[in-house]
């Protein structure tokens, strides 16, 4: 868990990952989750980390699709949103490199993700603070268990 918990920190802390970068980091992952395999029995924070890479591989155009499922209901409890949530599935959005745009030397969202937020209904969860410690793996493993 040690390892994970290392890899989201930074992630979500310090980096902005393109789609290129999304491949590479996939691959990393990956081979971070078989090392983990060989020290213990509880793994699925590494296969829900994997699935919330889509997000940084996905275009913007499809990027609904995989959220919310092909209802396009954010409630529907399918997609992204229905494994991982909401919240942490916006998070992890919001470190594509493509997410936010400078505009006169202002950093603002870009077009595609207001229009993405507006057409789900769901207020934007990177505008206020972001507990990154609700992320750790303990943390997923205990919701898994309420």
């Amino acid at each position: 868990m040690r390892l994970y918990d290392i890899l989201v920190t930074r992630l979500l802390q310090h980096y902005f990952v393109s789609m290129v970068g999304a491949v590479k980091l996939s691959r990393d992952v990956e081979a971070l989750r078989s090392v983990a395999m060989l020290a213990g029995t509880d793994h699925q924070h590494w296969d829900m980390l994997r699935e919330l890479l889509t997000v940084y591989m996905t275009p913007p155009n499809a990027l609904k699709t995989i959220l919310v499922g092909p209802e396009g209901d954010p409630n529907s409890g399918k997609g992204l949103f229905g494994q991982a949530g909401k919240v942490q599935a916006l998070v992890f959005m919001s470190r594509r490199i493509d997410h936010r745009v400078k505009i006169n030397n202002v950093m603002t969202k870009s077009t595609w993700v207001i229009e993405l937020l507006e057409d789900l209904g769901i207020p934007d969860p990177t505008d206020g603070v972001v507990n990154i410690g609700l992320y750790s793996a303990q943390s997923l493993r205990n919701k898994r268990l309420t």
